[in-house]
Order: C-alpha cells, then structure tokens, then sequence
C-alpha cells in the first residue's frame, strides 16, 4: 500500500504543497464551518431534491400532507434552492409578526429577476430603502383612491356593465371573462382611470388576454429557478412567459407617457398620477438618490404588479365565489335575502354598505379559506441568521407560508372540510374578529399592499351580481370544489352557469 501511495504522490514540491494545502483547508472547513440544526424534510434525489415528487401535483396540498410526517417547519429542497416550509399559524406568527425583520426579504430567483428587470417592483423587490420609498408612494395613491365615493363609484360602474353582458347570454355560459372585465375595469379604473365596455376592448386585450397568456403557462414553476445551466438556453414557456409579461409591461408605459402630456399636479385623476407626482417631487428637491429609487421602469413596475396581483387574484376568487353559490342554493338564498334588504335594483352599491351585508362578507371570507388563490403567498426570504419553532434558518434561505394547511388546521378550525360562513359571525349575526389562522393577505412588512381595496371590492361585486340573479350550473352537468390546476395556483377550472335575472 506504501508502494501504491508513493507511486500517487505527486514529485514536485509546490504540488505537494498544492495537494496539502487542499486537504487541510478541507478538513478545517468540516472542523469550524457553522453547524446548523435544520428543519426536518423529505429525502430528495441528487441534483433535483424534491422536484420530481412536487412536478404535477397541487404544491400546496403536497406540502401539506409532508407537514404530517415531518411538523409545522420542515424543508425541502428544488434543485440547488433550499426552502423552508412553515404550516401552523404559532410558527408563522413568529416569523411574519415576531421575527418580521428576519423574513422581510424576497428570493431573487432568476424568473422574478427577469419579470421585475431585476426585482424593480414592490412585491418581490428586496427589502429596502427603494422598496420602502415605493411601498409608501403606493400606499398613499390607494388611500388617496379609496377617500370618498371613488371606490364605490367604480364597483357601480363596472356592475352595471358586466350584469348587462350578462343579461345579454342566453342558456348557459362561461362567467369567468365577465368576471376578468370587471376586475380588470376596478384595475384600469384606479391605475389610469379607464374603463372597458365589453370584453372586445383595446384595455381588455392588452391586460387582460395578454395575463391570461402568462398566467396559463406560469402553473408549475420553472425549472430555470432550480436548475441553473437551463438559463443558457431558456425553455419555450420560460421565453413565452416573459414574452406576455413584457407586453403588459409595453403597454404600461405607454400609458405613463400618456399621463405625462395630460398631467396636472393639482388635479391627481388615478393612480398612475400620484406616481409622476412623486417623480417630479424627487426632481424638483433635486435629490440624486431619490430620484434613483423613482426611474421611469420603476413606475411601470409598480403598475404591473397592480395589474398583475390585483386582477388575477379578486377574479379568481369571485370565480370561486360564483361556483360556490351554485353548489349550495342554501347559502344563496342566504345572501339573496341579505342584499335584498340593503342593495336597491339601481345597483349604486356603496362601501358602507358593507357592515349592512355580514353573511356575503362571511361567504367570501369562508371561500378564501377552502380555497385561497394564492395558497403558499409569495415566498420570503430571510435577511440574516435565524431560527423559527425551535430550527435554524440561514441567511438567505427561501421561506414559503403555506396558508392552504393554515385554512385546513383542525386545531384551529371545526368541521375543516365544510363549507360553513357562520363560522366567521359572532353571535349577533356580525362580522367577528378575523381568526388568527385565516391569513390570505399575508402578514408583517410583507403584507399585502391591495388588502385594502380587495376586501370592500370582492364584498360589493359578489353582492351585486346575486342581488340581479340567481345562480345555477348548467343543465345536466356537474362541477365539484375541487382546484383544476396545478403547481402553485389554486383555480376551479372552467365552468358554465345559468344565471337567472332576480330584477
């Protein structure tokens, strides 16, 4: 064996010393690298982790069931990314809430790069003086829309035109385009104070069609975040999606040119406004910095993720909304009786009229609960060294709230399985407190910025379409509540409804 080691070892002395230099440092790595008590998780395969066992299954319910076998904090491993996954609300209020600081950042993976053109935009930008600059300006614009009559205005007048369209079909149809006009109008509506009148318009095409495109290639992820030497030579639907995003994003920014020729400081129209109105400020204090967290990409960016988060998730969600009224005729004629009694046939639907209507707001709280649209959010990122339910997580590791096993706690919610708006009453029939464990907006600095105008929009619109008709699925055919998709979306598929008119 001497012989066979002498024969190895190399002859000369500075590859001698190269060869001791390598095992050394080696072994003082292993000796004094930080060591880490990790979650648990499952065992993956070399080089992709758990990618195989995720690929064509509804994410959020397969880290749901895994959270059975290895706790509330466990991880798993997508290619070369590492993720924590939290599953119990004592656990994700320690992050969001406790540790908030600690979690505020966004994974910069190499899609959310190329969306963001480098993570420009307030939802997955990392967390920072920029951010906090656009997080404020955003915030102020919505306060801004939501004073008054605007909000109300808007529901009224998008109501008006979709229940018209509506009126128009006869037998039974698809609702969910309706459903995209009107939330796309709330959209176009607060952001460049536009509206379309049917589903052939020029805004509807360019918003709406467009994310449809993006949004039906985007299901399961891409395995360019996971596996690296794919980004030499992106996939088909890796180039198709950033195709329609950068379409948006195209029209986007004609509509701040636009805004710019018509601008006045004194007269603040929508929410593209408030944005050349923070610009010009920067400018005119003459603040380099400032004016560096305010370029024009900036803007656009904070636009699209508006257009992009706001549409997508409030149609889904009344998409879910109006499938459950016609599964349970029960629970519609509920909500029949409600708006009756507090939305006039004129459909001039005001957010005061919200704390009148506790059922409906019951109904939609209770539908985001089975099913959230977005069932593991947006995931975080941690920022420095951490821990969370008694693990280490390490700087810069991807952290996902799986809110789907937070809807779906038996600890936390009785009979978890049935579809029961109740629950969310107290016992004058009133709106109760929010329960800890239904978190759809998120929670902490990340929470969701649309929250606000969300909530009283899906109430009013939901209201409004079952004060003019009653709702029921074709004739002969059959649709159950289960999701129709796959990956990270949480959708029911395509249905078609008979909607019968009420006034």
């Amino acid at each position: 064996m001497f012989e066979c080691l002498t024969q190895w070892w190399p002859q000369s002395v500075v590859t001698q010393a190269l060869v001791v230099g390598i095992v050394v440092g080696v072994i003082a790595y292993n000796l004094f690298k930080k060591r880490y008590n990790l979650p648990p998780g499952p065992k993956g395969w070399p080089l992709v982790g758990n990618l195989l066992e995720v690929r064509g299954t509804l994410l959020f319910r397969k880290l749901r069931d895994w959270s059975k076998t290895y706790g509330p904090v466990m991880t798993i491993q997508l290619g070369t990314l590492k993720a924590v996954i939290l599953s119990r609300i004592d656990v994700v209020t320690e992050a969001l809430i406790t540790r908030q600081a600690d979690f505020a950042g966004r994974p910069n993976t190499y899609l959310v790069s190329q969306l963001t053109k480098g993570g420009k935009d307030i939802v997955n930008a990392s967390y920072g003086p920029t951010w906090k600059l656009h997080r404020k300006i955003a915030s102020k614009a919505l306060r801004h829309y939501l004073m008054g009559d605007n909000l109300s205005l808007k529901v009224s007048q998008s109501l008006h035109i979709t229940t018209a369209l509506m009126r128009k079909e006869q037998g039974a149809f698809d609702p969910f385009p309706y459903l995209s006009l009107s939330i796309s109008n709330m959209m176009t509506g607060m952001l460049f104070n536009k509206i379309s009148e049917n589903v052939d318009s020029e805004y509807y095409k360019a918003y709406v069609v467009t994310l449809d495109d993006l949004m039906k290639e985007a299901g399961e992820g891409f395995l360019e975040d996971s596996i690296p030497p794919l980004r030499l030579c992106p996939t088909p639907r890796f180039r198709r999606v950033t195709r329609a995003s950068d379409k948006i994003l195209d029209s986007i920014k004609k509509e701040i040119a636009a805004h710019r020729k018509t601008f006045n400081k004194d007269e603040i129209q929508d929410f593209t406004d408030a944005l050349i109105q923070a610009q010009q400020e920067a400018e005119e204090v003459d603040d380099p910095v400032l004016m560096s967290q305010i370029t024009n990409i900036h803007m656009a960016m904070t636009i699209f993720d508006l257009v992009l988060a706001g549409t997508e998730t409030s149609r889904n969600t009344l998409h879910w909304c109006l499938l459950t009224m016609a599964l349970h005729p029960d629970i519609q004629k509920k909500v029949h009786q409600e708006v009756d009694s507090v939305i006039g046939p004129d459909l001039n639907v005001h957010v005061s009229d919200r704390e009148n209507l506790p059922y409906t707001d019951a109904v939609i709280h209770e539908v985001m609960r089975l099913r959230p649209v977005v069932p593991i959010g947006v995931a975080h990122s941690t920022l420095c060294d951490t821990t969370v339910g008694g693990y280490d997580v390490p700087k810069g590791t991807m952290v996902i709230i799986n809110h789907d096993a937070l809807h779906f706690d038996p600890d936390q919610w009785e009979d978890v399985n049935t579809f029961k708006p109740e629950r969310f009453l107290d016992s004058d029939g009133k709106m109760g407190p929010k329960p800890d464990s239904w978190l759809p907006f998120s929670a902490g600095r990340r929470v969701c910025l649309g929250e606000t105008v969300a909530k009283p929009e899906l109430h009013l619109f939901l209201a409004g379409i079952l004060r003019v008709f009653t709702i029921s699925l074709a004739p002969g055919t059959q649709h159950d509540f289960e999701p129709q998709s796959k990956g990270a979306r949480n959708t029911p598929g395509r249905y078609k409804i008979v909607m019968k008119s009420r006034i």
